[in-house]
C-alpha cells in the first residue's frame, strides 16, 4: 500500500529519534524512587510524562518556534494517543509484528555514537529502540491486515478520474540533451564546425574526450528535461533547432557549451496509458487516509481517553480529547 510504504519511512525516522532519552529517563526514575504519573489515559493503558517526551523528542529534534510550541505539541499529543489506539486494536486483533521486518528496519538506523546507549555496545540492543520498531510494524501489520485490505482502484475508475480532470495531464515540451561544456572558446568552435561538417558524427565520443561537465562519462548525456526546468539561455538555443540538431555555442561563465537535441516532445495531452498507474495511485492513496481517519473515528468514540491537562507540562489548544477538570 502507498499509506504504508510513506509510514514506514516516517517512523524509522521518528524511532530513531526516541532512542536517546529513554535510557536516561528510566535510571533516574529508578535511583529516585519515583512512580511516574499519568499524563495521558487511553482505556485502561496509562502512559507518563516520560512516554509522552520520547514521542515529542523524536519529532521535535529541529524544533525551533517556541510561540509555536502549544500548538505543534497539541497535534503531537493527538497522534500519540491515535497511535496508542491503532496498538490497542492491534493487540487485541493478535497482530504480532514480523521478526525480519524489524530487523531489516533496525538496520536503517543511524544513530550518532554520542546518542548510543552504553548497553552491551550497540543501539541494536536497547530494548527500548527494538520495543518502538516492534510497535511502529505491529501498528502497519494492523492497518494493512484488517483496516486496508480490500483497497482496490478499478480501470472504470481511473479513466472517469482522468476524463474529469484532463489539464492536469498535459505534458510539457520535452527535450533530451547530450552536452559538451570546454573553458576555450576556439576548441568550442572546432567541435561545433566538425560537427556540422559531418567529419566527427560522434557526439558522445567528443563529450567524453573534451567535456568538463559532469555528464562527460555518459557521452554528455543530461537527461530529459521539460520546457521551464533549464536555463533560459540554454532552451533558447535548444528549442531552436531540430531533433538531430548541433546548438550555437552557449558561452556562460562556467565556460562554452554545445548541445545536441537528440530528441523533442512538443506538448501534448498525455494519453490514459502513459497516466493511469499515477491515478491509481493517487486515488488508493485518498481511500486509505479516508479509512485510517475513519477507524481512529470510531476507536476514539469507542475508547476512553483523558488528557491530565495540568501534568502537561504545555497548555493543550486541541479540541479532539477532553482533559481531566
Amino acid at each position: 500500500m502507498v499509506w504504508s510504504r510513506r509510514l514506514r519511512i516516517a517512523l524509522i525516522a521518528a524511532v530513531a529519534g526516541s532512542a536517546a532519552c529513554g535510557v536516561k529517563e528510566r535510571v533516574r526514575s529508578f535511583f529516585q524512587g519515583d512512580r511516574p504519573r499519568a499524563v495521558v489515559r487511553v482505556g485502561a493503558a496509562e502512559y507518563s510524562q516520560a512516554d509522552l517526551n520520547r514521542f515529542f523528542d523524536s519529532r521535535l529534534r529541529d524544533f525551533r518556534e517556541p510561540a509555536q510550541a502549544d500548538r505543534v505539541k497539541s497535534q503531537l499529543l493527538e497522534s500519540f494517543i491515535e497511535e496508542k489506539l491503532l496498538l490497542g486494536e492491534a493487540d487485541r486483533h493478535r497482530v504480532e509484528p514480523k521478526p525480519e521486518v524489524v530487523r531489516s528496519m533496525l538496520e536503517k538506523i543511524e544513530v550518532p555514537d554520542g546518542d548510543r546507549p552504553k548497553t552491551e555496545g550497540s543501539i541494536r540492543r536497547d530494548g527500548e529502540l527494538e520495543r518502538s520498531i516492534a510497535d511502529s510494524v505491529k501498528m502497519q501489520q494492523y492497518l494493512r491486515d484488517y483496516v486496508l485490505k480490500d483497497i482496490a482502484v478499478g480501470q472504470e475508475e481511473c479513466e472517469e478520474y482522468y476524463l474529469k480532470h484532463l489539464g492536469e495531464y498535459i505534458r510539457n515540451d520535452t527535450v533530451r540533451v547530450r552536452e559538451i561544456l570546454v573553458d576555450d572558446a576556439a576548441l568550442a568552435g572546432r567541435i561545433v564546425a566538425s560537427l556540422r561538417a559531418n567529419r566527427s558524427k560522434n557526439f558522445a565520443e567528443l563529450a567524453r574526450v573534451y567535456s568538463k561537465a559532469p555528464s562527460a562519462p555518459n557521452g554528455g548525456d543530461m537527461g530529459r528535461f521539460q520546457r521551464g526546468e533549464l536555463p533560459e539561455e540554454f532552451e533558447r538555443a535548444i528549442y531552436a533547432v531540430a531533433p538531430g540538431g548541433v546548438t550555437p555555442i552557449v558561452p556562460t561563465r562556467y565556460g562554452f557549451h554545445i548541445f545536441l537535441v537528440e530528441e523533442k516532445i512538443l506538448a501534448h495531452q498525455q494519453k490514459l496509458y502513459e497516466v493511469q498507474h499515477e491515478i491509481a495511485e493517487k486515488l488508493a492513496l485518498e481511500r486509505e487516509r479516508k479509512r485510517i481517519d475513519a477507524e481512529i473515528e470510531g476507536l476514539v468514540n469507542r475508547i476512553p481517553v483523558q488528557i491530565h491537562r495540568e501534568r502537561l507540562g504545555f497548555r493543550y489548544v486541541g479540541s479532539r480529547f477532553g482533559g481531566s477538570p
